[in-house]
């Protein structure tokens, strides 16, 4: 989804987990409380001007990572990854999700260049910077599973393709809620600290 929408102003995403989380109170944490906190006291998004050729890519072959997952599985995808599902009781928080499957799942579409999904490929698992992404946005639309599908069109379509189904626990999705409530709290701290610095 487009960081210019509305409904994600100020708001702690899916898709910025492993930022929130990198360190701790590590650089990449504390930038992007500080995107959190223009973005609430200005009511504007952030706006990124950076798009590199692997995101050219991601995006551009995601259809086909779509329609590869629903013929290999019997199913339909519902959505586009353009919704964002604010989270049902945790404020200033939300996801948005590539798709929603069946009555219960969701699945995540990553298609990277082909080096990058080989080493997806050998390593048979799900990055982390992903699990945490998943784990928040079953936090959010309060479903059970979701399918991580990794696919490369320029390889053979016996080897360019990964499903693995992700199925945190419910402490895992508590653990992070706890630690999305904290850095809500940052931010708004944050944000408390530069009004205290305003000029009289």
């Amino acid at each position: 989804m487009s960081d210019l929408s509305p409904d994600r102003v100020g708001c702690i995403t899916g898709s910025r987990m492993s930022d929130m989380l990198a360190g701790g109170k590590g650089i990449t944490r504390a930038k992007y409380a500080a995107q959190l906190a223009a973005e609430r006291m200005t009511g504007k998004p952030h706006r990124s001007q950076f798009t590199s050729a692997a995101m050219e890519h991601g995006n551009e072959t995601e259809s086909l990572a779509r329609m590869q997952y629903e013929i290999r599985n019997g199913v339909m995808v519902e959505g586009t990854g353009s919704e964002f599902t604010k989270h049902p009781f945790i404020a200033r928080s939300g996801a948005s999700c590539d798709g929603l499957v069946c009555d219960n799942g969701l699945v995540e579409f990553k298609c990277p260049d082909s080096h990058t999904f080989i080493g997806y490929l050998l390593s048979g698992e799900i990055p982390s910077v992903y699990r945490s992404q998943m784990t928040w946005q079953l936090a959010t639309t309060r479903r059970a599973w979701c399918d991580f599908v990794a696919f490369d069109p320029d390889l053979a379509q016996e080897d360019g393709y990964l499903q693995i189904r992700f199925m945190p626990t419910a402490k895992d999705i508590t653990d992070l809620e706890r630690e999305v409530r904290a850095f809500d709290a940052e931010v708004e701290q944050l944000i408390a600290t530069i009004i205290r610095k305003r000029k009289p």
